[in-house]
């Protein structure tokens, strides 16, 4: 698989997620819901903006190879990008494919509505840095680590 047809893939699957909102285990496959890292939730999902706030709550999670991090987009105006290529402050493994929403046209500008989520699962173990890119200026950046 190619860079454009992965990139075509996060954009089905953040079409998909926003269609189908997240219901239950957000994609695990059954084997755990989480280790740790999350702020009380539901397994590995992270708030995107809650009550308004220019933030990732929790700011860090921690998941296993594997597993799914599903983001719920509590306010509008947000999105998320680890693509290095649209932030400074985005990091991934070596190895690792970018992810984030983003318009099919590879806009990282593209937000996502209140209500919405947005899934990505972590195949390479590493620590991967995250922005809002509309609110990167503001701090509004996140952390996942794969172990």
């Amino acid at each position: 698989m190619d860079r454009r047809d992965f990139v075509r893939g996060v954009g089905v699957l953040t079409i998909s997620g926003g269609l189908a909102g997240c219901s239950g285990n957000g994609g695990d496959d059954g084997s755990g819901n989480g280790t740790d890292g999350d702020s009380g939730g539901d397994g590995n999902t992270v708030a995107v903006g809650p009550d308004g706030q220019l933030v990732f709550e929790p700011e860090e999670i921690t998941v296993e190879t594997g597993e799914t991090v599903t983001w719920e987009f509590e306010s509008a105006s947000h999105n998320v990008s680890a693509w290095p290529s649209h932030s400074e402050e985005v990091s991934i493994p070596d190895g690792a494919e970018g992810f984030g929403t983003m318009e099919e046209d590879g806009d990282p500008m593209a937000t996502v509505g209140q209500g919405e989520t947005f899934e990505h699962t972590f195949e390479t173990a590493g620590e991967y840095t995250y922005v809002c890119v509309p609110h990167v200026a503001s701090g509004m950046v996140g952390t996942v680590i794969v172990e």
